[in-house]
């Protein structure tokens, strides 16, 4: 009892990289032959199809053409506001005195730059650069 070919054999002959039993299973048997015919019938078709049929025409729907330039002005309306927003409302707080950012700067560089109980001196500044270059300079003696 043979057993008749598959669809993936069969489309394999048609691509011609099947084996010569199946080949010779083909020409013997009837049923795989009416399928193999079959298969070639719908390839022919699809291939008429995508040959002689133009590809279809793409025109932008009437959402898309009166949407997307509406969504444009949105956001350029958008960002004038912040804009504005950013000019007007959060820069309007008094500028700080050049002092208070400096005495402000040098309490931060202290802070981060500071080494655990380094001596500081009369105004609250660490000296622990000149300590450590004075000991550098001592070990090099």
């Amino acid at each position: 009892m043979s057993r008749c070919l598959s669809e993936r054999t069969l489309l394999r002959l048609i691509a011609g990289s099947g084996r010569e039993a199946q080949r010779a299973h083909l020409a013997a048997c009837r049923r795989c032959g009416v399928r193999y015919r079959a298969i070639l019938r719908d390839l022919d078709r699809v291939t008429d199809l995508l040959f002689h049929t133009a590809p279809p025409r793409w025109s932008p729907s009437l959402l898309t053409r009166y949407w997307l330039p509406a969504s444009a002005s949105a956001v350029a309306a958008l960002a004038v506001v912040l804009i504005w927003v950013e000019n007007t409302v959060w820069r309007a707080g008094a500028p700080a005195h050049p002092e208070e950012v400096i005495a402000f700067v040098s309490d931060v560089s202290s802070v981060m730059f500071s080494i655990h109980d380094a001596p500081t001196d009369d105004t609250g500044n660490a000296t622990a650069d000149n300590n450590c270059a004075e000991v550098g300079n001592a070990k090099k003696s």
